[in-house]
């Protein structure tokens, strides 16, 4: 009897484990260059670049931001926000979209941004930095 309940309870052990993976990957959202996102029509891509600070518009009524970014690949896409922009985009060099393309639009429901930091900015504080590694 106690190797029935043994057996039970690892079977049931394996299914949670297995439920837990499934979730976990089907929430998983890659990340992805501008050309792989207009090949796809997934809607929760992760695309990460240099934000276009010229291009950034904001409309408060309607809640909506629009700006272009380019990857690392050098290619650029318009991006659309659904939301408020982050505190911070105004300092932003990098952003990170998550959503996915509806025509050639970028249609985001998330924003991460990157500010420079105050390392990056000072040059005597990065060659400091490197002088102490050697």
């Amino acid at each position: 009897m106690s190797n029935a309940k043994s057996l039970v309870g690892i079977v049931a052990g394996v299914i949670a484990l297995s439920t837990v993976a499934f979730v976990m990957l089907s929430n998983a959202s890659p990340y992805v260059t501008v050309a792989e996102a207009k090949k796809t029509d997934a809607d929760n891509l992760h695309i990460q670049g240099d934000l276009l600070k010229e291009t950034v518009q904001v409309d408060i009524n309607t809640q909506k931001v629009r700006f272009a970014m380019r990857d690392d690949n050098g290619d650029t896409v318009n991006v659309l926000f659904h939301g408020l922009p982050p505190a911070n985009m105004g300092e932003a060099t990098r952003v990170v979209a998550v959503g996915g393309m509806k025509g050639e639009t970028f249609e985001s429901h998330k924003i991460l941004t990157k500010c420079p930091s105050k390392y990056e900015s000072d040059p005597k504080a990065q060659n400091k930095t490197k002088a102490e590694l050697n």
